[in-house]
């Protein structure tokens, strides 16, 4: 990525080093923010690893935050502890950190407690309710396009569910007296809308391209291999109750190698909260009182257990029918990809103690148990398995082993037509000997989207690219389209004829690239519109007197 951008490509779609050493269209259809955000740091000196970490702590310290705000909007700033400490603490989230390094998927979790304030926030009619909404849901869409996928359904039954309560609770927001007020649910259905509308454009750059131009990869044959087969990766509720943790991989039933603990501290919590709601209904019981929350209190807890639960049951054997009916399921490879949403409303549900507990002082320090039982219980699953005494070994920014050893790794996106792997990785632009005889060639650049080669032969010659064909690629000779043909592991060739010529290869947007490009354009714009203040103050008759003058 920060190479791409040092060399004047932008939106970053194609990576040079990747696929091999032939390129390969890899930030088209992974997420790539936490990746821009990481260059920067990068450029500002820090080195691959240290770029990382930092990546990881804007996660941890957006997902406190975000869970933090969402629960204090709920329950005040004691709930907002509560639910702050079991969803940054979770132990999947341990999982995505320590155990898959899964940067992307842990940047989107981020986003979900932000995207949830915002719709809160329409509803009740904040004035940057619908801002939060669209930056939000915007860093989710740059961020996981799988867990996209996922969260999208359920953010509509959370807005058709919050909705429905304040519908049925009458709120002021949405009735004045007895009148439903048409014009206050028109605008936030608006700003629901148009936040989402927005979002969607703003993203449009990586979103269109990511969803329409995916069958010019091979990430198909790649991400439903046998081993990534849904079928193979579902759930057991017990392993929801097992605490054991490994650092190896998904297998099949319940010999996975690493952990779906839901986690000691928010086990220990919805104990807690067990037993005080038994608590507090036997004394209303016994005081032959009927109510045991508000209807705000009961409203929100179904909302949220509801949403935990049906996620968590799309996670085990028992769901396996719902992802049979729905094919598009199949890219999601794992079931309990779910889970990265159920510790969302987990957390959220949990924070619902504060309300069994009357007391100002008293519900203090029941969060800050909460808090510290979640801690201590997080502390075993927040650790590395082991440390280098070299990070070079696994990450690393020459250009040579990325080719060799980390395109072996990652080639889901590699273009159609080059083979995995291809029975040469080169080294330099050209790939072929060009014989003596033939004269010369001298490459005046071998930058990530730009190619410039200058010949000098005495006959025609051909010349083998390290660059994988792909859409976009545009061959000229002398700023005059020129003809190529396909190399046997999926590479540009072309024959050049005698005499001096300059080749350029530029990589140039296909038609729906650039229909993206422009969709985010007027996206921004339209959001920095959006943004000015519209009610500048008048000048007054002094002010326009002196202003004349």
């Amino acid at each position: 990525m920060a190479k791409a951008l040092g060399d004047g490509h932008f939106p970053v779609r194609w990576t040079q080093n990747f696929g091999y050493g032939y390129g390969m269209p890899l930030f088209e259809f992974y997420g790539p923010l936490p990746f821009y955000i990481g260059a920067v740091l990068f450029w500002l000196g820090l080195s691959a690893v240290g770029s990382i970490k930092i990546l990881y702590l804007i996660a941890n310290a957006g997902t406190a935050w975000g869970g933090y705000l969402l629960g204090k909007r709920f329950y005040g700033r004691s709930g907002g502890l509560i639910t702050a400490a079991a969803l940054t603490l979770a132990p999947y989230r341990a999982l995505n950190l320590f155990v898959r390094g899964a940067l992307n998927e842990t940047w989107a979790i981020m986003f979900f407690p932000w995207i949830l304030l915002g719709v809160v926030q329409i509803f009740h009619r904040e004035k940057r309710g619908w801002l939060l909404l669209t930056l939000s849901l915007t860093g989710l869409f740059l961020s996981h396009n799988i867990m996209t996928l996922l969260f999208l359904p359920v953010l509509v039954l959370f807005i058709l569910g919050d909705l429905g309560q304040l519908i049925y609770r009458r709120v002021p927001e949405l009735y004045r007296r007895t009148q439903f007020r048409w014009r206050n649910f028109s605008r936030m259905v608006g700003e629901l809308i148009g936040g989402g509308l927005l979002a969607v454009g703003l993203s449009a750059f990586y979103l269109f391209p990511a969803y329409l131009e995916k069958n010019l990869t091979q990430v198909e044959s790649v991400i439903l291999s046998p081993y990534f087969d849904y079928r193979l990766h579902f759930l057991y509720i017990r392993q929801f109750f097992n605490p054991r943790w490994g650092f190896g991989g998904s297998g099949w039933s319940i010999t996975d190698d690493i952990s779906f603990f839901l986690g000691w501290g928010q086990w220990l919590a919805i104990g807690l909260f067990v037993i005080l709601f038994l608590s507090k209904l036997w004394r209303r019981l016994r005081s032959k009182q009927l109510t045991l929350f508000s209807k705000r209190e009961w409203s929100l807890l179904s909302l949220t257990g509801g949403l935990l639960i049906m996620t968590l049951y799309l996670s085990i054997l028992k769901s396996q029918w719902a992802w049979d009916l729905l094919p598009i399921f199949k890219f999601v490879q794992f079931p309990w990809r779910w889970l990265g949403i159920s510790v969302v409303f987990l957390a959220l549900g949990l924070g619902g103690i504060t309300w069994l507990v009357k007391k100002r002082l008293i519900r203090g320090y029941l969060s800050m148990v909460v808090v510290v039982l979640t801690v201590l219980g997080a502390v075993w699953y927040f650790r590395p398995e082991k440390y280098l005494a070299d990070s070079n070994q696994f990450y690393y920014t020459d250009p040579s082993l990325i080719r060799r050893e980390l395109s072996g790794i990652l080639h889901d996106y590699v273009p159609v037509g080059v083979p995995i792997p291809p029975s040469v990785i080169p080294e330099e632009l050209v790939i072929n000997e060009v014989p003596t005889a033939n004269g010369s060639f001298e490459v005046l650049a071998d930058r990530t989207q730009e190619k410039l080669i200058r010949t000098n032969f005495t006959a025609d010659t051909l010349l083998s690219l390290a660059v994988a064909d792909y859409p976009g690629w545009r061959v000229e000779i002398d700023n005059q389209r020129w003809s190529r043909q396909l190399g046997e592991n999926g590479n540009i060739e072309l024959l050049v004829p005698a005499g001096k010529h300059v080749v350029t290869l530029r990589f140039l947007s296909t038609p729906i690239r650039q229909f993206a490009d422009w969709a985010s354009l007027a996206a921004g714009i339209l959001l920095v519109f959006l943004l000015l203040p519209k009610n500048l103050p008048a000048l007054s008759k002094e002010q326009k007197r002196k202003a004349s003058q």
